[in-house]
């Protein structure tokens, strides 16, 4: 069944107050929470609101929206879930997971007029208006679905034949298991000829642009910005980034050309392919147990830090090893993914 594009509908505002019914979280000290498997949602603006898995029982059914109040970031609850005080709950009979997808991304679109200086609580929300496609008057539920379903078998037949594609070019072979393998120990500069740090660009400097800007966030492949910014900067690609304050020794891969802040090394082997990059940045990544915020990994640290590596017969890295170790588990899980969309009939 076809969907009429987005600008071809009706569209018509409504008052939030007057096609859902409202309600609020609960607040919740945080010694009074009990370890558990309940989704507990808070005034969070990323992860679909979710801060953590608590044993409390939760407050409301899945299948509704929570709007945090200083955003006005708005999610979909697929399953029963516990949420803070500072997060309003909006429910109706029709919303179920594409129409929810759909009236949060329309809610969210409200979120400029707000702030830490002027926060969405519910008497607030209650008054908002959203505009959605209307049928006969009222909020088009149908097409808000079927738009949904649409986009989502479009975005999904696309990843699988990327998948399709990708798998034709990674072979599975059978490989001793990382406790079969014998392990030494090498200094990073052994293994990385090239260590060096990015350069300070202080946020009012930035340039907003599409390259990325990576610094020590442990989120989002440590991408912290895109910008414009060409001088002054140093930009480098096809590497690993260590961060060196903040999250430390969170470590990425990175393919592509990126502005690296003075928060981050980065680690570059001419010869390594991306499998090789992202079995070694594992093993970096548990540098992150050795340090904090009040030790960080200055150039002298890195420069004697060390880390464990499956060795060949002659005791150097096996390098070949670790690559079809990477290729397998890419093997498997595009597999299993395909495996999944075939029984589904997708």
């Amino acid at each position: 069944m076809g969907v009429k594009c987005l600008d071809k509908a009706e569209w018509g505002p409504f008052k939030i107050d007057d096609i859902f019914d409202t309600s609020k979280g609960t607040y919740l000290h945080g010694k009074n929470i009990i370890n558990g498997s309940t989704p507990y949602i808070t005034a969070k603006a990323v992860d679909n609101g979710l801060n953590s898995f608590i044993g409390n029982n939760s407050l409301f059914s899945g299948n509704t929206i929570t709007i945090e109040k200083v955003k006005l970031s708005t999610f979909y609850q697929p399953h029963a879930y516990y949420c803070s005080h500072d997060v309003s709950v909006l429910s109706n009979s029709n919303i179920n997971k594409s129409s929810g997808l759909f009236l949060a991304a329309m809610v969210s679109r409200q979120g400029f007029k707000y702030s830490y200086g002027r926060q969405a609580q519910l008497n607030v929300v209650k008054r908002e208006t959203v505009f959605l496609p209307i049928k006969e008057g009222n909020p088009d539920w149908e097409y808000m679905t079927n738009y949904i379903d649409s986009l989502t078998k479009k975005k999904i037949l696309k990843y699988k034949k990327y998948c399709e594609g990708k798998l034709q070019n990674v072979e599975y072979k059978n490989i001793p298991s990382l406790n079969e393998k014998k392990w030494s120990e090498f200094f990073l500069k052994e293994i990385f000829p090239i260590v060096q740090r990015g350069k300070r660009l202080t946020k009012a400097k930035q340039i907003l642009g599409k390259q990325p800007y990576i610094s020590s966030t442990a989120l989002n492949n440590g991408v912290d910005n895109f910008i414009a910014n060409k001088e002054n900067v140093r930009i480098f690609s096809e590497c690993l980034t260590v961060a060196n304050s903040g999250s430390v020794g969170a470590t990425f891969y990175h393919p592509y050309g990126f502005v690296a802040s003075d928060h981050v090394t980065h680690l570059k082997n001419n010869n390594f392919s991306i499998y090789k990059y992202l079995f070694i940045a594992g093993i970096i990544n548990r540098l992150s147990n050795k340090y904090n915020f009040s030790r960080e990994i200055n150039d002298r640290r890195i420069s004697r830090e060390r880390v464990m590596l499956p060795v060949n017969s002659h005791g150097e890295p096996d390098y070949e090893y670790m690559e079809q170790f990477v290729k397998n588990i890419e093997y498997k899980k595009r597999k299993k993914y395909l495996d999944y969309l075939d029984q589904k009939k997708i």
